[in-house]
Formats: C-alpha cells, structure tokens, sequence
C-alpha cells in the first residue's frame, strides 16, 4: 500500500491541496470534518514575523533576512528602493508616510515659519500681490482693511478696517490668487470734514468665493450736516449730537455717539474689530472700540489689530478719547485729543488696520489718518500626500516561488484606513516588473490605533523570477486620513 504525504490543506474544505508525491488532488473522504485536525500556519507566519520585527527594534537592525523572508522595521532607509517609491518621507520616529512639499509663486512682503507653518504677509497698497501653489491644501488667513481717518473740527475717531479670519480655506493648486491690501484713509487737512473711509482688502480667484474686508468707516465733523460716522468695516464716531456710523456684519463694530451738549462736545471713538466705540462725554471723548488678537504669524504671540480712533473733545485741557488700546498700546489705533497745543489725531497704525483719531477746532492741527491693511495666508509646510512605497530586492533561495505573505505594523495616526482601498499590498518575484495584488486582513493591535496587517498564501505562480520585492500604496490621504507604515515583512515559499 502506497503512502500518500499531504504538504497541504485548505482547512475550510479539508481537501488536500498539494502532496508529496503526486501531483494530483486527493479529497480525505466524507468522513473528515473540514477545518478540523489540519495545521493551518498563518499565524506562526505572523508571530514569526511579529519577533523578527521586535529583534529589528532591540537590536537597531537595518532590514534583514532570513530564510526566504525578509524584514524590516525601517530603522534606516536602505530598505527602500527610492527610485521606484513616491511621496515616500521616513519619519525620525521609524516610519514611512505619504508627504509633500508644495511649491509656492508668492510676491508678499514679508514670510516666514513657524512650527510646522509657512506664513505670508502683503502689506503693499501701491500695486495687487499674486498667490500660486502647486499643490491644493488648506489655509489660514487674516484679511483687513485699511482704518478710516478721525473727523477734522471735533472729530470723531475712524473705525477700524474690516476684519476676517478664518481657517480651513481651500485654495486650489495651481490657480493663481490676487491680493489686494487697502490703504486707510487718508489724514483731513480741511477745516470740518468727516474722515476718510479705508479701502477694501481683498483676496480673489478661481474656485472661491472672492473674500473682502471692508475699509473703515471715517469720523464725523462738527457740521450738522457731517456729525455722524461713516458706515465701514468698523464705523466711524459720531460728534455733536450724532450717531456713530455702523459697523459690517461679522467684520466690526459701530462707532461711538457724539454727545451735543454745547459748548462741550465729546465725540464718539471709532469701531474696532473687537468692540463698539465708546459714546462721547461732556468731559472726555470716546475710547476707539478694541481690536482682535492674532498669532497666526508666530504661534502664541499675539498681536492686536484693527482698533478703533479715539474721538476728540473740543474743549482746552479735556481729554481726547483713546485708541483702541488693547494690550499694545498705539498699535491698535490713533487716540483724539482735546488739547489746543497738540490738537492733532494720531494716525492709526500701517499694516493693522486701525482708525485715526479726531482732532478738535484748532486750525492747522490735521485729523489722525487710518492705518493701512494687511492680507496673511498660512499653512502647513508640507501636506500629507497617497504614498508608494516599493522595497529593494531581496533574493529568493529558490527561484519562481509560488506562494508569498506580507505582514504589516501600520499606524492610523489620523482617520481609519479602509484596508485594500486606502491601504494596498503587492509582492513581486521579479525586481517589481510584475505585483500581484494580496487581500489584507486585520490581525489585532500592537497599540492606541495601531494595527497588524496581513495577506498569507498569495498564489504569485504566474510571475517567474528570484528577485522578490513588496510595493505598499495608500490613498485618500489628507489631513483627516493620514496612514504611516512601521514595519513590513514578505516570505515566499
């Protein structure tokens, strides 16, 4: 009687699949329960793989080999065929994930990093600036208006540029992007007139919704006629009597009213991005509304932009209101004053935005102009982009091998990857001219959303060759779905 050697069974149908002397198929008979008493080796392959990746770690081992099988838990790069991979960017922490660093065509005046940010500054207001990334990606910015100028003869405070900020902006890659910084307004030379209102600042281009900050509101004169604020971003403060003008929706504040109580007229202090003006007094002219704080050039470092003018009072030896003061002092706004020696309104601050004060009755003492605008963008530096990642060759002991496994130590470090759609294993046996495709499966936990993966008994008999590499490819990646790869081992038999 002959002796048939089974090397192999499909535990599901216990059907013998391969035998040691013959080539032919043999069913064990009706009698054998399928799945039971047949050796399945998949999870000897994955622990095997499992103590080959903790010897790689304990020992600083670059990839390695054993007995057809290879490992690496990319202690170094050596392991990985650059040439044939994209996108690849090893982390310090041992892992491989998709990155890429966009390419920007920019004219701003001034940029920088901070952390893991790039930022850009336009401040210009002579001529548009121009944005060009070649990668599509989210955006940070801030957006204000040039400040509107404080009234001349008991004026009232200008309002502050209109302000907007917000993160989440996406700009398209390779779409150019117009910048647009307003100039405030300018200082009043004229015996009773309103101030001046600020220009726009704005940001437009292909595939968003054009975003304009609205220049500030300029403040009132003490003719009838002129006593109220002007409408801007922020409005502009209101003397004699009238009212402050109104400030944008989601943009500032109105300016403050004047008070009519001759012959002492307090004017209103302008609107800031943060807060209204302050009404006017009998004794003291209004406080410019406070502005906002930003760090979005340097992270933790704020600074106040777009506060309100100060409005004036008219009579000699009473206070003129302040600017938007804030934490900063002078850098939010121009402050009114009510002395006859220095009867002058301060300007507002160029490049924040922020309103000018008013100046009382004393001829030849101007009005505070508004300060300039400012347009910033920001973003993270580098983007997380779909990976390939294709490993050197590694030589078969035997050549055309029919069977292959990988195991894989993966990390979802933002979202969940959905395995073999925005994770895919290939082994090839001939130095990657031909993959084969295998059907990852989730193989339990080796920490806080981190996963084992793995595909065993691969048939890759229709490729012919010794050379045996393991391409891995994600896809979907951003922000919101980032996959980084520890550690891969393949085997072949």
């Amino acid at each position: 009687m002959s002796t048939l050697y089974v090397d192999k069974v499909d535990p599901s149908t216990g059907t013998a699949l391969e035998l040691g002397s013959s080539g032919d198929t043999v069913n064990l008979g009706s009698g054998v329960t399928a799945g039971t008493g047949f050796y399945n080796d998949d999870q000897v392959q994955s622990n095997i793989a499992m103590l080959g990746f903790k010897v790689a770690v304990n020992g600083s081992l670059v990839k390695y080999d054993l007995v057809d099988q290879t490992i690496d838990e990319y202690q170094d790069a050596s392991g990985v065929d650059a040439s044939a991979s994209t996108n690849e960017v090893r982390n310090a922490s041992d892992y491989y994930s998709g990155i890429v660093t966009p390419s920007v065509t920019e004219d701003a005046d001034d940029s920088g990093t901070d952390g893991d940010y790039t930022w850009y500054k336009w401040t210009d207001t002579a001529a548009t600036g121009s944005y060009d990334n070649d990668t599509t990606q989210d955006h940070e910015y801030l957006i204000i208006a040039g400040g509107g100028a404080g009234g001349y003869y008991n004026g009232g405070g200008g309002g502050a540029g209109g302000l907007l900020t917000a993160t989440g902006l996406s700009l398209t890659g390779g779409n150019e992007y117009t910048v647009t910084v307003g100039d405030g307004g300018p200082s009043q030379t004229t015996y009773n007139a309103q101030g001046d209102d600020g220009d726009d600042s704005i940001l437009s281009g292909t595939g968003i919704s054009t975003l304009t900050a609205v220049g500030g509101g300029g403040g009132s004169a003490v003719d009838p006629s002129l006593d109220e604020g002007r409408d801007g971003g922020s409005g502009g403060g209101g003397c004699n009597g009238g009212v402050g003008g109104s400030g944008t929706t989601d943009q500032g504040y109105d300016g403050g009213d004047g008070i009519n109580a001759a012959p002492a007229y307090g004017s209103g202090g302008g609107g800031g991005a943060g807060a209204v003006g302050a009404d006017g007094t009998s004794s003291v002219g209004g406080d410019g509304g406070i502005g906002i704080q930003s760090d979005i050039i340097e992270t933790g470092t704020n600074v106040w932009y777009a506060g309100g003018g100060g409005g004036c009072h008219n009579s000699t030896n009473l206070s003129g209101g302040n600017h938007g003061a804030g934490a900063n002092g002078r850098t939010q706004g121009g402050g009114g004053t009510g002395n006859v020696g220095t009867a002058v309104g301060n300007d507002g601050t160029d490049g924040l935005g922020s309103g000018g004060g008013g100046n009382m009755n004393d001829s030849g003492q101007d009005s505070g102009s508004g300060g300039s605008g400012v347009v910033i963008l920001r973003r993270l530096t580098t983007v997380v982009a779909d990976l390939t990642l294709q490993s050197t060759d590694t030589t078969a002991s035997t050549a055309n091998p029919d069977y292959a496994n990988m195991i894989c130590l993966i990390e979802n470090a933002a979202g969940t990857a959905t395995l073999n759609t925005d994770i895919k294993g290939y082994v090839s046996e001939d130095s990657g001219v031909t993959f084969t495709q295998g059907t990852f499966v989730d193989e339990g936990t080796w920490g806080t959303n981190k996963k084992i993966i793995a595909f065993h008994d691969l048939d890759i008999s229709a490729q012919s060759g010794s050379s045996m590499c393991y391409k891995i490819t994600t896809h979907n990646q951003s922000a919101s779905k980032e996959t980084r790869i520890y550690a891969t081992s393949i085997g072949w038999r």
